[in-house]
């Protein structure tokens, strides 16, 4: 290839990765729209904030239980049409928001908006799966990610300033309508877009069967899902998920707690740590890149995160030191997530990207859902040291099923650099 196709290339992959990271920093950020304006919200509708986390829950649980099915419908009729649909949804039911008169009409749009959300995942990945070349793949991964982290950090002030410019049901309709923008946006694009998935029946079953003999009857369907190595990855992803759940949430108040820590300082600290894991996703690409072995960067990364959990309970440290190591941890934590994609990513057969991708996503959401009822329990009981202690068995957990062995597919293992 010349120096010529090499550039085009080039482009292509960055028009790809800007179009499908732009529609991830929309479903991260959509999530975050209503919270800040619960104000405004329990005003309006005359509902308190027990109905507002009831709203939540029910748009969280939305999400995850459509996350398989979407999973599969990415792999049967692809990606594309699937992700500009989940747009849709999210956008709509999110901006619609602001033209809702009754309560009960806002759980119902929110609901929609998180069967909408429910398609990223799966469709994003088998997007970028087969659109960016190899030996880009897991920076790809990396800005993918960071682009919904940084959907997280906007979301709350751009709402409050669009809230306190122009009402907050304005707000929500301007939201709603850029997020329609974006979806024009990226179907003005479908043709420079691939993904993994095997449309046509006969193709799909050809292609299995070649697997088949070539690989000794690899899974597929169900099957695949409830394969050893789906499990360990839905464990792996949802033990990921409790640790950041109990460093975000629940870290201040242990150290406060534990330590007679100020309140300021352990904000402080937990900023750095937050900062950090953003940085940390990207440097996770470019080492993503550069190694095979992303089990051993997992591996050191949740050792670290245990060993540096334990001396968080064992000494009470002064601010440098403090800081310092939970910067560690958060360029760690933000250092798996690549590697933990390229590992899946070798994992999966060909034409599976949308379900396996989405099976182990909902690992994301379970273990967000379940995760603050322990460490909730734990300093309601006055035990804050256990907070860090069940970070450090998380990530031991974590580190089990990096360790064990999995059936790698044959033909995705030497992809996965």
């Amino acid at each position: 290839m010349d120096a010529a196709a090499t550039a085009r290339f080039g482009r292509e992959d960055r028009t790809i990765l800007g179009l499908i990271s732009t529609g991830h920093f929309m479903s991260h950020f959509y999530f975050l729209t209503l919270p800040p304006l619960f104000p405004y919200l329990t005003e309006a509708f005359g509902v308190g904030y027990t109905e507002l986390g009831l709203m939540m829950t029910l748009t969280y649980a939305a999400s995850a239980l459509a996350q398989v099915p979407v999973g599969f419908l990415v792999d049967r009729i692809g990606a594309r049409i699937v992700l500009t649909i989940g747009l849709v949804l999210l956008a709509l039911g999110f901006g619609l928001v602001g033209l809702a008169p009754t309560f009960a009409v806002v759980l119902g749009l929110t609901v929609i908006a998180g069967f909408g959300h429910s398609v990223f995942h799966p469709a994003d990945y088998a997007i970028l799966n087969a659109s960016i070349r190899p030996e880009r793949i897991g920076r790809a991964f990396s800005v993918h990610t960071f682009a919904g982290h940084l959907g997280s950090a906007v979301a709350p002030a751009a709402m409050i300033a669009l809230a306190a410019a122009f009402g907050w049901r304005t707000a929500l309709v301007v939201a709603g309508a850029f997020g329609l923008i974006v979806m024009f946006a990226l179907a003005t694009q479908w043709n420079s877009l691939r993904d993994d998935a095997l449309p046509h029946p006969k193709k799909r079953d050809a292609a299995v069967a070649r697997d088949a003999v070539a690989n000794g009857r690899a899974p597929s369907g169900i099957s695949l899902l409830f394969s050893k190595a789906m499990i360990l990855f839905f464990l792996f992803f949802a033990t990921l998920s409790m640790t950041s759940t109990g460093m975000q949430a629940f870290s201040v108040s242990a150290l406060v707690t534990l330590h007679d820590m100020p309140v300021t300082t352990a904000s402080a600290a937990l900023t750095a740590y937050l900062f950090c894991s953003a940085a940390g996703i990207l440097v996770g690409g470019e080492i993503a890149d550069r190694t095979k072995r992303h089990d051993i960067v997992a591996g050191a990364v949740f050792v670290v995160t245990a060993v540096f959990s334990l001396l968080l309970v064992w000494f009470d440290l002064p601010f440098v030191p403090l800081v310092l190591l939970m910067v560690i941890m958060g360029l760690g934590q933000g250092i798996i997530r690549p590697a933990r994609d390229m590992m899946l990513r070798a994992a999966a057969p060909k034409g599976s990207a949308g379900k396996v991708f989405g099976f182990v996503s909902m690992g994301i959401s379970v273990g967000s859902a379940v995760a603050p009822i322990p460490f909730g329990w734990l300093l309601d009981t006055g035990r804050s040291e256990w907070v860090f202690y069940l970070i450090a068995i998380f990530m031991t957990v974590a580190l089990v099923t990096v360790v064990v062995p999995k059936e790698i597919h044959p033909r995705a293992r030497g992809n996965a650099a």
